[in-house]
This record gives C-alpha cells, sequence and structure tokens, in this order.
C-alpha cells in the first residue's frame, strides 16, 4: 500500500515542476516589461529600474525561477500591483469561496447524478431511461451563462424566494465577521446562528445548482453504464438468488463494484469545478478563485495571475492522485495486484 503510493507521489512530482514552470512563464508571456506587470503601467522608468534589481528580473531566466519557487514554497507569492496586498492575504479570502462553492456543486451533482443513474441502469428502454438520457443530454449542452441567468430570472427575479447572488446579504448581517472564510462553517460552528445559517445557504444554492448541471449530467451517464455492466455479472446473480434484498443487491454489490468509474468521475469533475467556476462566479457576484483570475487578467496583474494558475492546474494534479491513491481503499482487488 505504502509503495503504491509512494509510486503515485513521485509521478506527480515532474508533473507539479511543469506546472511551476508554466506559471512562472507566465510573467514573461504577458505584453510588455515584466517590471511593468509587476509594477502596473503607471510606474516610472527609475521605478521599475530599481524594481527590477530588487526583484532579480536582471538575473538569468533559471535563477528567477529557482528564486519564484522558494518564494512560493514559503507561501510568498507576491505582491498585486492593482491592490498592493499579498496575494497570498487575497488567495485566503477567495479560495474558501470557491472550494464552498465546488462542494457545494459536487453534492448536487453526485446525489442527483447516481441516483438518476441507478434508476435508469434498473429500468432500461424505459421511460425513466429516456428521461435519464435526456436530461444527461440537456445538462452537458446547456451553456452555463445562460442557464445562470434563467434561474435568476425565475427563482430571484420572478419568484422571489432566492437571492441574485453573492455570498451573503450583508446589509442584513453587518456585524458578520468570517473566521474561517468558509461561511456555511461559520454560521453553523461559530455564530451558531439559524437564521444566518439559511441565509448563507440560499446564497449559496442557485451557483451551486447552476455550477453542478455538467458534473451531474456526466455522472449520471457514467453511473448508467457502469450500473448496467455490474448487473449483468454473476454475482448479482448469485445475491439474488440466495434471498438478497433488492436494496442491498444494488447498493452493496452492484453500486460498490461499479464505483471506481464513479469515483473517477466525481474527483476529476470536482477538479474541474475549483478550477472553472469563473462563469458561475461572474453571473452570481461570487468573489471566488476563478473571478480573482478573471479580474488579474483584465489589469494584467502578473503575480495573482500566477498564483492562480498555479493553484488551479495543481488542484487537477493532486485530485488525480488522490483518485488513484483511493482506487486500492475502494478494491482491494487493485491492492493484491499492486503487492505481486
Amino acid at each position: 500500500m505504502f509503495a503504491h503510493i509512494a509510486r503515485r507521489l513521485l509521478a506527480a512530482v515532474p508533473m507539479l515542476i511543469g506546472i511551476s514552470l508554466v506559471s512562472f512563464l507566465l510573467l514573461h508571456a504577458l505584453p510588455g516589461d515584466p517590471a511593468a506587470a509587476l509594477l502596473g503601467q503607471r510606474a516610472t522608468e527609475e521605478n521599475k529600474r530599481q524594481f527590477r534589481e530588487q526583484a532579480g528580473l536582471n538575473l538569468p531566466l533559471h535563477e528567477q525561477y529557482l528564486r519564484w519557487v522558494s518564494g512560493v514554497m514559503r507561501g510568498d507569492f507576491g505582491d498585486s500591483h492593482a491592490s498592493n496586498r499579498p496575494v497570498l492575504k487575497e488567495l485566503a479570502e477567495r479560495v474558501p469561496a470557491t472550494i464552498e462553492l465546488a462542494v457545494g456543486a459536487m453534492l448536487f451533482a453526485t446525489l442527483i447524478g447516481v441516483s438518476l443513474g441507478i434508476l435508469a441502469a434498473l429500468k432500461p428502454r424505459s421511460i425513466w431511461d429516456f428521461v435519464c438520457l435526456a436530461f444527461a443530454l440537456i445538462g452537458v449542452s446547456m451553456p452555463i451563462f445562460w442557464l445562470g441567468f434563467l434561474v435568476q430570472k425565475l427563482f430571484a427575479g420572478t419568484m422571489k424566494i432566492l437571492p441574485f447572488g453573492q455570498r451573503l446579504n450583508y446589509a442584513g448581517w453587518e456585524g458578520f465577521e468570517p473566521q474561517t472564510g468558509f461561511f456555511v462553517i461559520d454560521a453553523i460552528f461559530y455564530y451558531k446562528n439559524l437564521d444566518l445559517t439559511l441565509d448563507v445557504l440560499s446564497h449559496l444554492f442557485l451557483p451551486s445548482l447552476v455550477l453542478a448541471t455538467v458534473p451531474m449530467a456526466l455522472i449520471a451517464r457514467i453511473t448508467r453504464s457502469t450500473m448496467l455492466e455490474a448487473l449483468k455479472q454473476d454475482y448479482i446473480r448469485t445475491a439474488r438468488a440466495k434471498g438478497a434484498k433488492p436494496a442491498s443487491v444494488v447498493l452493496k454489490h452492484a453500486l460498490r463494484n461499479a464505483f471506481i468509474p464513479i469515483i473517477t468521475a466525481i474527483t476529476t469533475q470536482f477538479g474541474y469545478l475549483l478550477g472553472g467556476a469563473v462563469l458561475t462566479e461572474t453571473i452570481f457576484s461570487w468573489p471566488g478563485l476563478g473571478r480573482y483570475v478573471i479580474e488579474a487578467i483584465e489589469v494584467l496583474d502578473a503575480r495573482p495571475l500566477q498564483a492562480g494558475v498555479l493553484l488551479i492546474a495543481s488542484t487537477f494534479v493532486l485530485m488525480n492522485l488522490l483518485t488513484d491513491i483511493s482506487y486500492s481503499f475502494i478494491d482491494p482487488r487493485l491492492r493484491k495486484r499492486e503487492a505481486s
């Protein structure tokens, strides 16, 4: 088991190094002078010259890279020229919002997607199967920005039962100060206020539902196909012949053995949600990581852009790494294969 984990960790190291190289070179890929990208276009020539010497921009490229990486490993991503604040502090404010949104979306996607996939597999070629497949096709094909405006119009504009966006009704909770950055956790465990918790969840509901549509559809299709294969196996017929309850046959035997492709879909889609929530965050005024990167691109703010790309890409690698490691815990046969 430990050898399997060590091999996966070693395989991820070259990818992380490659991601750091790409993130570092973004500074030099931006149009104009790297010093201007870090200081802002209004910096004087004298300020730029002094900054090049201070930041080591006159050094060879490989020395600049090593200097930047050593800073990143210490948590130093530099300062944003747009806000004159450390990028690490801004990430600490933005990342929890994206994680909270992605977790909410994956809860919707997993619960609804797996349920629809199982239902479609249990009743193949039926009206239920047709409805589930149609739902999956619509979920994959529907543009996120159009769906976001639609649900805003319906639930926030016409019905007025949910808010348009943001993370909280700040005007109604002027004394609210986030402790962890995760508003749901703060509302439940720190403030212990039911009304505050409901307000936070009401703001989280619509963007999570919109963001969940694509992974929900993919998870439903994968669950259906893997469950169809699992339900045809001999061990399912044996379990039914022994008088096992239908729910036990489906959930304990079939779903457990079909779970590896489903886990792969869930984890990879979760990585996508952490980095790909740009449109949803923009539509719902959600102050997350995706919106942070877009704002950095708009003003050519190099340090936030480097940090955002590095964090998003590393998330994909780490999610795939966790997926590979989880296989051995889910399926004991893989542990035996690794040991042999």
